[in-house]
């Protein structure tokens, strides 16, 4: 392997302000500046360092790097809990008129500005930007918190009214919920958009290089060129529509990817990869190396996947299920290698009943065998669109934003028990 190097420097800011049910509100501001060095000469060696600001860089790396993040910066230190209290007062307003026992608002700014300086590319300056809203709602008839939110890569402002609509429609699914609880196995209509978090699960963290090479994916470096899923698959990484990671112009190594197709009708075309598990594994694309901060050692990590559109309408989707659930509001998930299983939290699902949706079941637990899983998405309709903006994604202990995007997609063979799992 060539000898390899890419230091990182970031500025980092996070700012969180918090109201809730009891009129208490808290502000939070994290600012932290540093670099991360990384060496391979055979093997890795890596250094972090917190600076006191940007500047400090230079005795580090014998470059300044200064005017990089001087020039041209989005202003968010404006971030005023004042005036996001103003421009949100109607959610707000809306939230204390509904019956539930509590309920919080969480606003978040995330600023990432990073130079990477790579010996093979040169000097590259990525950003990335996310603000975010997350509602918190407990029901009297719940120990737990149901989590609605919306993120973008733009601003500030939310569709406060579409939130409102989803939170009425989320209460009014538990209020009215049957406990029924579907025997065996059946079918899983997930719904366009958030959806998609679960093909992020069990079939991107499968195709992430380091779960391949150290075998605790399914996949093997074999499966290049091979039908790995259901031929109604086709998975992308990128979409020049979508603004999410537009000013992404590397990954946290300094690399690009070479293509953006992973899956092509079910057959695999290529891994989830960064520079030295692709050298390891020979596999033509990297370009996916993420890191949390600079803190953190980096790895192969997905930034976004999409579920490429089929030739169905939505209730054609819905027609042929004899019995089976539709899952409106997904929540988040686990994937656990060891086991060839998954589980995944829905938030508001129905019953699907002779082709019509009818019966409201609440929180409900979907989960299945992944292979099974992935050779048993049946249907696949032509109302793609993104997820919410808030997905994120944990793994090795660093958590980052990612995207997803989907249209409705039918799954048949999971199984679907009641309740919520942490």
């Amino acid at each position: 392997m060539d000898d390899f190097s890419v230091n990182l420097v970031e500025a980092n800011r996070i700012n969180i302000f918090t109201i809730d049910s009891q009129g208490r509100k808290r502000y939070s501001l994290r600012n932290q500046n540093g670099i991360l060095r990384r060496q391979y000469d055979g093997s890795w060696t890596s250094s972090a360092i917190e600076l006191d600001s940007q500047k400090g860089a230079q005795k580090h790396i014998n470059k300044n790097v200064f005017p990089k993040f001087a020039k041209k910066q989005p202003n968010v230190s404006g971030f005023d809990p004042g005036k996001i209290l103003d421009e949100n007062q109607y959610i707000l307003n809306f939230l204390n008129s509904i019956k539930v026992s509590q309920w919080q608002v969480d606003f978040r700014s995330h600023r990432v500005d990073r130079v990477i300086i790579n010996n093979r590319n040169g000097i590259l300056n990525p950003k990335f930007n996310h603000y975010s809203i997350m509602i918190k709602i407990k029901m009297d008839s719940q120990s737990k918190f149901i989590e609605v939110g919306e993120g973008n890569t733009i601003s500030m402002k939310f569709n406060l009214s579409g939130l409102e609509s989803r939170i009425r429609e989320i209460l009014d699914n538990h209020k009215k919920s049957k406990k029924l609880t579907p025997n065996g196995k059946v079918v899983v209509v997930l719904n366009s958009g958030d959806g998609g978090i679960l093909f992020h699960e069990i079939l991107g963290h499968s195709l992430e290089a380091d779960h391949i090479y150290q075998k605790m994916s399914s996949i093997t470096p074999h499966d290049i060129g091979r039908r790995i899923v259901s031929k109604n698959v086709n998975l992308h990484t990128h979409d020049r529509n979508d603004p999410f990671f537009r000013n992404r112009v590397c990954d946290d190594e300094g690399e690009t990817a070479d293509t953006f197709i992973l899956v092509e009708r079910g057959i695999l075309r290529n891994f989830i990869s960064d520079f030295f598990y692709q050298k390891l594994l020979r596999n033509g694309s990297c370009g996916h190396c993420r890191v949390q901060d600079f803190s953190k050692i980096p790895m192969p990590r997905m930034y976004a996947l999409y579920l490429q559109p089929g030739p169905y309408h939505v209730d054609e989707l819905i027609q042929s299920v004899n019995y089976g659930i539709f899952a409106k509001e997904v929540g988040d998930g686990k994937i656990f290698f060891n086991k060839n299983l998954f589980y995944f939290n829905i938030k508001a699902a129905y019953l699907i009943e002779k082709g019509k949706i009818t019966a409201p079941l609440g929180s409900i637990l979907v989960r299945g065998n992944i292979i099974e899983a992935l050779n048993s998405v049946d249907m696949i309709a032509n109302d793609f669109c993104y997820d919410k903006g808030i997905s994120y994604c944990h793994k090795n202990g660093q958590t980052v934003n990612v995207r997803v995007g989907q249209p409705t997609v039918k799954i048949n063979n999971l199984y679907v028990t009641r309740g919520y799992h942490d």
